[in-house]
C-alpha cells in the first residue's frame, strides 16, 4: 500500500517542507467525484477519512469498479505522465483528502529515489492485482467472486470499532455485482448461501463475519478453474 504515512517516510526531510507547503486538505460528500476519467490530471489525493471506489469505463453506458480505497491510501496516481485521469475516482461516505499538484508531487518524487521506487513497487503490485482480478472474472464461479469481494473489505477497510465481527464499510449489493461481474440476483443468492454456512450474517444490509478462515479458503479456492474446465 501506498499511503500518506509511507510517502512522508521516504520523503527527505529537505522535501518534507515542499510537500507541507504545497499540499491542501479537502472534504468531499459521498457520492460526490473527485475526478472523472478524461478530465486534466491536476494532482492527486491521500485519504484521511473516507472510503473511495475508483472506476474505469467500459463503455458508453457503463462503469466498472476496479479499486477501493481507505484510510490513507492514495487516488489519482494514475494520472502521472499522462495529461488526463484515464480513471474516476468516487467517495462512498464523507471524506478528507489531502491533495498535493501534480508539478509538485512530481519535483518530490525525482528527488527521492526511495520514494519512486516504492510507488513503483505500490503500481507493480496494483497492476497484478488487476490481472488476477480479470483472471477470477473468467474462471470462478459466484461463490468465489463474491468471497473475494468480502475479503477484500475486510483486507482494505478492516471491522468497524464498536463490534469487531462487522465490516467497517459493506458495499451495496449493486457496488459488489459491479465489482464481481454477476447480477444483483446472484449476489443475494451467493449471501444467503454464505449466511446458511454460517460464514457470514446480517445486521440490516452490512456484513458481520462469522468465520474469516472459511470465506478466505473459498476465495483462494484452486478448484475453480478444473471445475469450470469439466463443465465444458
Amino acid at each position: 500500500m501506498f499511503s500518506i504515512k509511507l510517502f512522508k517516510k521516504y520523503c527527505s526531510n529537505e522535501w518534507l517542507p515542499i510537500f507541507e507547503l504545497n499540499k491542501k486538505v479537502i472534504t468531499v460528500k459521498a457520492k460526490q467525484r473527485i475526478f472523472t476519467e478524461g478530465e486534466s490530471v491536476d494532482g492527486i489525493y491521500f485519504i484521511e477519512h473516507g472510503k473511495v471506489k475508483v472506476l474505469s469505463r467500459f463503455n458508453a453506458a457503463e462503469e466498472k469498479i476496479i479499486r477501493l480505497a481507505g484510510d490513507g491510501m492514495v487516488v489519482g496516481h494514475r494520472g502521472i505522465n499522462v495529461k488526463k485521469y484515464p480513471i474516476s475516482a468516487e467517495a462512498m461516505t464523507d471524506c478528507t483528502l489531502t491533495f498535493v499538484p501534480i508539478n509538485s508531487f512530481m519535483k518530490i518524487l525525482k528527488a527521492n529515489p526511495e520514494l519512486a521506487v516504492y510507488l513503483i513497487k505500490f503500481m507493480s503490485d496494483e497492476l497484478r492485482e488487476s490481472e488476477d482480478r480479470m483472471k477470477n472474472l473468467l474462471i470462478s464461479d459466484p461463490k468465489k467472486r463474491v468471497a473475494l469481494i468480502v475479503v477484500k473489505l475486510i483486507d482494505d477497510f478492516g471491522y468497524d470499532n464498536s463490534n469487531n465481527s462487522k465490516l467497517a464499510f459493506t458495499l451495496s449489493r449493486s457496488e459488489m455485482a459491479n465489482m464481481s461481474g454477476l447480477t444483483y440476483e446472484t449476489i443475494i443468492r451467493t449471501l444467503s448461501f454464505f449466511e446458511e454456512q454460517g460464514f457470514i450474517s446480517f445486521i440490516g444490509k452490512e456484513i458481520v463475519i462469522k468465520d474469516e478462515t472459511k470465506l478466505r479458503m473459498l476465495s483462494e479456492d484452486k478448484s475453480s478453474k478444473k471445475n469450470s474446465l469439466q463443465k465444458n
